[in-house]
This record gives C-alpha cells, structure tokens and sequence, in this order.
C-alpha cells in the first residue's frame, strides 16, 4: 500500500536532452493531475478504517511526491534553460549572418543606384540630342515643303508658257503622244504576230504533210470493200405476178423488220424483176433479204412461215454482228469494250455512207487514228479506241433523232466509256468544240479514210445540185457577203456585212437561214450554220 508508483512519462521528459521549456511545463502539469489521480483514488480505495493507520503513510506520500515533483520541475527548469541558451546563440548567430547578407545587398544596391544615375543622365542627353534632331528633322521637311511648292509652281509656269508658245493644250498633247505610241507599237505587234502566225501556219502544214505522208505510207488495207445489196432477185415474172396478187410475205416483213419493200419491174425483158428494200436498220434489212430469198426459193407454200424464217435469220445476223464485233477489237488489241458496244461495232457491216461500208471504214478509222496518233506522241490505244467507235451511232440513227457522233459519244457514255474518249467522239463532226490533240487525231483518220481513193463513192451531180440549193438559200438573205459550204455539206459558215447587220440580230439570221435550208433543200443528216460579223480595219506602211 505504502509502494511509491515511478512516474515513466516524466522519466523519459528529464532523459530527452532536447526537449523545450513548452515540453516541461507541460511534463510538470502532466505529473501534478497524475499525482493527484492517485492520491485520490488510494482514498476511494482505502476502507474507512484504515484511514487513520494510513493518514500518516498518505501524508509521507504526499511528502515524497512534492519533492519528487520539485526535483522534476528543478530538472525541467534547467534543461529549458539550456535549451532556451542555445537557441539565443543560434539565433545570434542567425542574425550576425543575416547582417552580413543585408550589408552586402546595399552594397551591391548602391552600385546598382550609381549605374542607373549614369544611365538616366546618358537617357537625358540623348532626349536633348533627339529634339535637337527633330526640330533640325521639321526645318529640313518645311525647306522642302516649300522648294517642292517653288518646283510645282514653276512647272505650271513653265507649261502655261510653253502652252502660249506652242498654240497647244498640254493634255490633248499627251493624249495624242499616248495614241502614237499605242499605235506604233500595236502595228509593230500586228507585223510580229502575222510573221509569227504566217511561219507557224507554213511549218504546221509542212509537218501535216509529212505525218499524213508517213501515216499512208505504213497503212495498206488488207480487206476487200464489199458491195452492199438492198434487194431480192425474182425470178421469173410468174413469181412475181403471183407476189402482186398475194403480197401478204411482203406485208409480214415490212410489219416484223421495220422496213420498206417495193416489187420494181424493169423496162428491158432481158432482166429479171426485183424485190428493192429500204429504210430501217441495217441487220433487219439484211435478214428481211435472207428469209425472202430462202422463201422465195422454197415456193409460195412456204410463205406462211415467214415470221420463223425471219426470226431464224436476224437470231443468225445478230451472232454475225457480235462476232464481227469481238473481231474488230481482238485485231486492234483493245480490252473492256462493252459487248453491246461491239454488237453496235458489227451491225455497221451491214451500214454504208456513200457506198462505203461502216464496218471496216470504222475498223481503217481506228487503224490510221492509231498510226497518226504515234506520230504526233499521243496515246496510240485511245486513238484506236475513238476511231472504232466514233460511226456506231449510225447504227441507231434511224431510231434516234439527232446527229450519229451525238449518238455514238452518249451510247459510249452509257456503257462505261471515259469522258474524254465520249468527248472526242462527239467532236468529230463539230458537233462539240474539242480542241485537243486526240480530237484532231479522230478527225484526221476519219478524213483520211473517207478520201482515200476507191473509198467512197461520191454521187457528184447530186451532191453540186444540193450545194447550189443551200448556197442560194444563204445568198437569198439580205446583208450575207461571203459563205462557204464545208465538211461535206454538213457545216456552212456565212459572213455579213457589219453595217447591214446587228450583233444583237445574228442568232436570229442564223436561224432563218437554218429553217429555210431545211424547208427548201434535201439533204441528210444534220447541217449547221455558223454566221459571223467582223469589222477589221488594216494599214500597211
């Protein structure tokens, strides 16, 4: 009961050698409350009647713990004490160093004052410099001022002078000197651009000529040009009777074939009567022929199944034109032609212009393209491309309104043709304005196959009475001073009189001129009227 409890916190507080004055206090504080905890809980738990035996041992206890607590707070004491001693020295010494520091920085401060004295004295005398200059700057700009002035009105002075001395107005001087000068030099550049245009036509007509020259001289066609028939032979005048008297074979094929068919007798007995067809598509005029050949040579028994006939031959026909086709692309070494569009190929075998067969016009086309087109550098492949499909329009035009280079260039587009070869297409009789190499290359083929000699057959006397009709239809207009017929009659270009005729009165002129053209002239196809106003003043020194 008598046993003293060793307080362990305070130990620990008196060993710890760095412990503050704050520390202490609160170390002493700390015993006190637990001192006093013990002293009263040893009286609640004293029974009462030892309290007298023990008031005198609770009273020792009391004893011992003040001094302990005393000799605690003396060892407390001391150590705060030496504690608070050695943070004075740190802080002494803290403070000696912050001193050093501080003497330093003014001294550093003043020379950095001294520096920007000198600077601000040199910023001032460069600001005296500097309005010095300014005010030398605007007496210099007003001197100027004033000889520009002098110099202004000494030249109007001078040019009222001359003005009186010469008798002329300044500005109508130099609008003339301005004319003269304009002049000279637009003549100089009118004698340059003729020379140039005069050597450029010269050496483009020397290089035409040897690139046609060459092209000819490596093209010779390898093929017959075979002769087309458009009718039936009968053979006797029985025969034919009996077809007059029993026409009905002639009306199923006009009915199935889309065609004309016209019994012709001759005058002369020597020959035999014919069966002329007309009109319509080629492949169905030719297989019209084949089924009444063979019907005509079986007997008028057969006449009934003319329709089988007919349909037997154009099934035979069309096979004819897709083989025809795929010949003509295989031998000129093309790929991706649709097959409709080498159907449309084959069907021109069985379509002439003037006499000539399409087929192997259209394949010599592409052949004589190719040639010209390696000539020139340009893509040989499109250029046979263009040549083999610039006619097959010609096999729809019967059907199809509208020029067959139209037709030819929007069936090419249809089937997955390139723009540019649906273009050149088109081009090839002006229908479209294309001026590229590729376009010239097509047209010169075409030309060239067109007039080769034994190409076509031209019906002369018809052909001068159809040009002599439109040229008296233009010559019939009032104010049309010059015209020519090109392209085969199919382009007519007219020139007017400037005085006579508005700008604003042209495309109505051309297109009177059109209407009576095709109200007072045959013609087939298509026929274009280009008319023009030009007013050209020249002079030659």
């Amino acid at each position: 009961m008598g046993e003293i409890i060793p307080v362990t916190g305070v130990n620990k507080v008196a060993m710890n050698p760095t412990f503050d004055l704050s520390q202490a206090i609160v170390t002493v504080a700390v015993s006190a409350v637990i001192g006093y905890i013990i002293f009263r809980t040893g009286l609640f738990l004293l029974p009462g009647r030892l309290a007298a035996a023990n008031r005198s041992q609770k009273t020792e206890v009391l004893k011992d713990a003040r001094i302990q607590a005393g000799t605690i707070c003396e060892d407390l004491l001391k150590r705060a004490d030496a504690n608070i001693q050695i943070l004075r020295e740190d802080l002494d010494e803290a403070l000696a160093e912050r001193k050093e520091d501080l003497k330093a920085a003014e001294a550093e401060l003043e020379i950095r004052e001294r520096l920007f004295d000198s600077e601000e004295s040199q910023v001032e005398k460069l600001e005296k410099d500097l309005e010095v200059a300014n005010r030398k700057s605007q007496s210099l700009r007003d001197i100027n001022n004033n000889l520009e002035h002098g110099v202004s009105d000494a030249g109007m002075t001078l040019k009222r002078k001359l003005e009186e001395l010469s008798r002329t107005d300044s500005n109508e001087l130099k609008l003339a000197i301005k004319r003269s000068v304009i002049e000279s030099r637009q003549l100089e550049c009118q004698k340059v651009l003729r020379i140039a245009a005069d050597e450029l036509t010269s050496s483009g007509k020397r290089m035409g000529q040897r690139i046609i020259g060459r092209a000819m001289s490596r093209y010779a066609p390898e093929f017959p040009w075979p002769k087309m028939l458009n009718h039936v032979e009968v053979e006797s005048e029985r025969l034919a009777d009996e077809l007059e008297s029993n026409p009905q074979i002639l009306l199923d094929m006009k009915e199935i074939a889309g065609i004309e068919i016209e019994l012709s007798r001759p005058e002369n007995p020597d020959f035999k009567p014919l069966l002329r067809l007309s009109g319509g598509a080629g492949v169905d005029r030719e297989s019209a022929r084949l089924a009444i050949q063979e019907l005509l040579a079986k007997g008028a028994v057969s006449w009934s199944k003319s329709r089988e006939s007919y349909a037997r031959h154009r099934e035979a026909v069309e096979q004819q034109a897709i083989k025809l086709g795929r010949q003509a692309v295989l031998a000129l070494h093309l790929d991706n032609i649709h097959p409709e569009v080498q159907k449309l190929v084959g069907y021109l075998n069985w379509r002439t212009s003037y006499r000539q067969n399409q087929y192997l016009h259209s394949f010599e086309v592409a052949v004589l393209a190719g040639v010209v087109a390696s000539e020139l550098g340009v893509d040989p492949s499109d250029a046979k491309r263009c040549g083999l499909l610039h006619d097959i329009g010609k096999a729809l035009d019967y059907r199809i309104e509208g020029s067959h280079a139209v037709i030819s260039g929007d069936y090419a587009d249809r089937f997955g043709e390139r723009r540019m070869i649906c273009d050149t297409v088109m081009s090839h009789h002006n229908d479209l304005v294309l001026e590229t190499p590729m376009a010239y290359v097509l047209k010169t083929a075409d030309t060239l196959s067109g007039a080769r000699p034994g190409a076509r057959v031209n019906l002369e006397e018809g052909y001068q009475i159809r040009l002599n009709a439109i040229d008296e239809v233009i010559r019939s207009f009032p104010g049309v001073t010059k015209s020519a017929i090109m392209n085969g009659g199919r382009e007519v270009h007219v020139e007017v009189n400037h005085k006579r005729v508005k700008d604003a009165d042209l495309q109505r002129l051309s297109t009177e001129i059109a209407k009576r053209i095709e109200t007072d002239v045959a013609f087939p196809g298509q026929i274009k009227v280009l008319v023009t106003r030009r007013f050209e003043a020249t002079s030659v020194a």
